[in-house]
């Protein structure tokens, strides 16, 4: 739940208001995107709701835990356990092979070295490329990429997936599969957050958030209809 959430950037005097009282609540196992044009303050508040930030003012309360009021040490640990991030420009590292981009998360966490791998190899399954695990993310295409990411962000079991403009980088083919992969994530009990310009990803979310200016402008829940048409 958030309440009253603003976020205040200042720099040489000058103040920036990129969130002005926001409030909102999200179920879990709900897919919500959150859409707005450049500088509406959406992409704030996907790092407010990833502990990635601190409010200036106002909550941010997650399985009961205030995110906001506590240290950077447990907001980390917080992160690590029930967050998983996917972004639009993958951010996997060309230099590892695949299976090892996705246990990454799992070192953090101090993850045995045989369960890390075992965990990896299991959700690159799930998202249908186990045949690739052992190649470089160089010689995978846009779309497998990004389900390479989608793989590292879920290989902790999160129970929330936030992502920012997944599929901002693939052609439509590729980032309709990704599309379907986070709705079937949000159907199996995960919370899955999205940032996105493009309308067509946001009408396969249960709640589509309009945000201009820093604040919420208007929501819209999408019918089931639609959803199971995307």
């Amino acid at each position: 739940m958030i309440k009253d959430l603003k976020k205040i950037y200042r720099s040489n005097g000058i103040e920036t208001v990129a969130l002005n009282g926001v409030n909102l609540k999200i179920k879990r196992g709900e897919m919500l995107a959150i859409v707005g044009p450049s500088g509406s303050g959406k992409s704030t508040l996907l790092n407010m709701l990833g502990a990635l930030d601190k409010p200036t003012e106002g909550s941010v309360v997650i399985d009961g835990v205030d995110i906001s009021k506590i240290d950077d040490n447990r907001r980390a640990d917080f992160r690590n356990k029930k967050i998983g991030f996917v972004f639009q420009s993958y951010n996997l590292i060309n230099r590892l092979k695949v299976v090892d981009n996705v246990e990454l998360p799992l070192m953090l966490l101090e993850v045995p070295q045989e369960t890390r791998r075992s965990l990896a190899l299991s959700m690159l399954r799930e998202v249908g490329l186990d045949s690739k695990s052992f190649k470089k993310p160089t010689q995978l295409s846009g779309g497998e990429q990004q389900r390479v990411a989608v793989a590292r962000a879920l290989v902790t079991q999160p129970s929330i997936i936030l992502a920012d403009e997944p599929t901002g980088n693939l052609d439509s083919k590729s980032g309709a599969v990704v599309v379907s992969l986070l709705r079937e994530l949000a159907r199996k009990g995960n919370t899955v957050i999205v940032v996105t310009h493009n309308m067509e990803v946001a009408r396969a979310a249960d709640r589509i958030i309009y945000i201009r200016d820093g604040k919420i402008e208007k929501e819209e829940v999408v019918s089931m209809v639609q959803v199971e048409k995307t």
